[in-house]
């Protein structure tokens, strides 16, 4: 099995994006990792449970989801990241190639759908596709009038004027951004923009810093659930 861990000792495959691959079809899981690790950090696993760990465990540019695991249907692993708010840009590769499934596939949250069988060269231009917009669309994010650049840690007022951000404050407001009808509760925002071992009190210590140097109304609290994204005009 090829790792995204295990080119610890090979400083140019650090580079290359980090993809977790979960297919329990163990010829094709094996022939698909080794092609796309190629060009990718693979992860591959044959069941829910050992990608969750995975995750747990690892930061990725892109998830290959099959439907029909051992354990579960790979979709529902799509909607439990979603409603996290992991925005981690999913692929579902499975032989369910009915228009509803398609349709449900996209619904809960996968970002491209391809169907069984398919060619390698088609599934890495659909990767590449993906990593493409995913970063594109991560360069700036508008909250209301406010435009936020997490890769720069920095956001611009109404007037464009720029306001330095800590990488703390830019993560927080970008993983609020990134699902604006979920409301996140302390753990979820601690676990996705905080480092490890971070008291769960920082999360209000940091929401109450960037509403003071932007504005109340950026971060809106939802009493006894967490935050979301707010209106930052209120």
């Amino acid at each position: 099995m090829t790792t995204a861990n295990g080119y610890a000792t090979d400083p140019e495959r650090l580079l290359l994006p980090a993809v977790l691959f979960i297919e329990d079809d163990p010829n094709l899981g094996s022939m698909t990792s080794e092609m796309l690790g190629l060009d990718y950090r693979v992860d591959w696993v044959q069941t829910i449970t050992d990608a969750r760990a995975r995750l747990a465990a690892n930061t990725y540019d892109a998830l290959i989801v099959d439907r029909r695991l051992a354990d579960g249907d790979g979709l529902d692993l799509i909607r439990s990241l979603r409603a996290g708010g992991v925005t981690t840009p999913a692929l579902m590769l499975t032989a369910l190639a009915e228009v509803d499934d398609i349709v449900d596939g996209l619904d809960a949250g996968a970002n491209d759908y391809l169907t069984k069988p398919f060619h390698v060269v088609e599934l890495e231009a659909r990767l590449r596709a993906l990593l493409r917009g995913f970063h594109a669309q991560a360069a700036s994010v508008m909250i209301g009038d406010w435009l936020l650049k997490p890769s720069a840690n920095i956001i611009e007022d109404p007037d464009g004027r720029t306001v330095p951000l800590t990488d703390v404050e830019s993560k927080l407001l970008a993983t609020l951004a990134a699902a604006p009808d979920h409301v996140f509760s302390r753990e979820e925002l601690l676990k996705n923009a905080f480092s490890n071992g971070s008291d769960i009190g920082a999360v209000d210590v940091y929401v109450s810093y960037v509403r003071g140097k932007t504005t109340r109304g950026i971060i809106a609290t939802v009493r006894g659930k967490g935050y979301r994204i707010g209106h930052p005009q209120d």
